[in-house]
């Protein structure tokens, strides 16, 4: 068995470069980086990142994530058949290629192949190559599927609180007001690879406990399916970190009711569809709330009366080594009260070798920070405001 089982787990890693999609993610990642640079471009007259951004800043966490899930999905034996992954990695890839990753939630892919499966069945006499898509067991696969979106969904949940929280770009918006208001956005996708069991193989079990969530009584492979996760969402009325992790919390909590009704299906056959349903309209129903309550709050990184608030900082920059923060609200510069730009780089010339600056933080506590300016680095900063007048974008940065 154990000889088997290495084999098929190298084989199976082989397979992962067969899939399309662990090359489209890097396509998509990079086309959907590009566009954001084109956008920080227009908007601030330099780009925030690179167009590389996007796959450095999310690769490692997936194949993190992917490593850890495949030894539950190992040791649990969660069987799905292949065509359930084809169906899978073809609505992946689809949504990836039309760069819609906010539709890329296990939840929505999961429930779409759900919902197209029996379209399929009908369609494949007259498109015989439909069958490729069909498994001949569906409720019998039901369980182990519902407990693989529970794990995906989790998956979905500890990423957008470790990493989109930590990786949000900044960008101009229209207010309901239709003013010009800075604003926040999280566009993510992530590869998880993850092992699978498929039946019929040539591993054959010696323990009766493995495996244990196993489609059939035959025997297995194993296959590495890169699995594609993705996220959206714009913020504008709060903190981009403290909006996303709370979104993230909520789908962890999402997963574990849905993981719940995975184990109730294999009693209970009919819970798995309620289980998959909870999961779409629960996924949509967080989205809602976030987007209709972030739309009604008023917006955060906007002109205030008193005070410059900071939209953005770009890395490696002078404001990057004072250690200034998204949000937090820039009061004094060298001892000069400031609420404009003209203000900001005006108190700046009053002494062209230093720079001092009276920060209000995200505790509305009160810090003081400093750095030398070298001549020439008083329009290269590295801070972003969310100035009302584009004429102010080219100075900033």
């Amino acid at each position: 068995m154990w000889s088997n089982l290495l084999s098929e787990l190298l084989v199976g890693l082989g397979k992962l470069f067969l899939n399309p999609f662990t090359y489209i993610f890097f396509i998509a990642s990079i086309f959907c980086g590009n566009l954001r640079v084109k956008r920080e471009r227009k908007h601030f007259s330099v780009r925030n990142f690179n167009v590389t951004f996007e796959w450095k800043t999310s690769l490692w966490y997936g194949l993190l994530i992917g490593l850890i899930l495949s030894v539950i999905t190992l040791v649990a034996g969660i069987s799905i058949p292949v065509e359930m992954v084809y169906l899978l990695s073809v609505l992946t890839i689809i949504c990836a290629l039309i760069l819609q990753f906010r539709w890329m939630s296990p939840a929505y892919l999961f429930g779409l192949a759900l919902v197209a499966l029996p379209l399929l069945n009908r369609g494949q006499d007259s498109l015989p190559l439909l069958k490729n898509f069909i498994p001949n067991d569906l409720n019998a696969m039901l369980p182990a599927i519902t407990i693989l979106l529970a794990l995906l969904l989790l998956a979905e949940g500890i990423l957008v609180q470790r990493n989109a929280a930590n990786h949000t770009t900044p960008l101009f918006i229209e207010s309901k007001r239709g003013k010009r208001v800075g604003a926040h956005e999280a566009n993510r996708l992530w590869m998880v690879p993850l092992f699978l069991l498929i039946p019929s193989g040539s591993i054959v079990s010696d323990y009766s406990w493995w495996p244990t969530l196993a489609l059939g009584d035959s025997g297995y492979s194993i296959l590495c399916v890169p699995f594609g996760i993705g996220f959206y969402q714009l913020i504008q009325g709060m903190l981009p970190k403290e909006s996303i992790k709370l979104v993230g919390k909520q789908i962890v909590a999402l997963a574990i009711i849905v993981f719940v009704g995975g184990i109730l299906s294999y009693f209970i056959g009919f819970v798995a569809f309620i289980a998959v349903a909870i999961a779409v309209v629960g996924r949509e129903a967080i989205n809602y709330i976030h987007k209709n309550k972030d739309i009604n709050t008023p917006s955060y990184f906007t002109v205030k009366s008193t005070g410059l608030i900071v939209l953005g900082i770009l890395p490696n920059s002078v404001a990057d080594k004072m250690n200034i923060k998204v949000g937090e609200s820039i009061t004094k510069v060298n001892g000069q009260n400031v609420s404009t730009v003209n203000e900001f780089y005006e108190a700046l010339q009053s002494n062209r070798a230093y720079c001092k600056l009276e920060v209000v933080d995200l505790n509305s506590e009160i810090r003081i920070t400093q750095s030398s300016v070298y001549e020439g680095e008083h329009h290269e900063l590295g801070f972003l405001f969310p100035e009302e007048e584009s004429k102010y974008s080219g100075q900033v940065g």
